[in-house]
């Protein structure tokens, strides 16, 4: 179960990861951030192996759109940017561990 395999890679790291990108919201443009967040946490928590990649795949193309929003538009989003690269890097780590079950670590 990759699930298994993805916790084995720091339980607390990973967590600790995933309450930054969540409590970004303090800065972030509600609607938008909204947005990413709910992909995010709906591929996060995804149960079936098979819907996870599917789920993964539609937060990353999000993140990737609220990306490029911030990176267009006017003023600070170093806080919501830094929430943004940090799912990305848990989103690819938990992509990997679905579609490599058994890869060694």
């Amino acid at each position: 179960m990759p699930f298994i395999r993805f916790f084995s890679l720091g339980v607390s790291r990973v967590f600790l990861t995933i309450k930054h990108t969540l409590g970004a919201a303090s800065h972030a443009d509600s609607q938008a951030f909204t947005e990413w967040r709910s992909l995010y946490v709906a591929a996060l928590f995804e149960k079936d192996e098979g819907r996870m990649i599917e789920r993964i795949a539609q937060a990353k193309k999000a993140l990737v759109v609220r990306a490029r929003e911030l990176f267009l538009s006017e003023g600070n989003h170093q806080q919501e940017q830094t929430a943004i690269d940090d799912a990305l890097r848990l989103l690819h780590m938990l992509e990997h561990c679905a579609i490599h079950p058994h890869a060694a670590h």
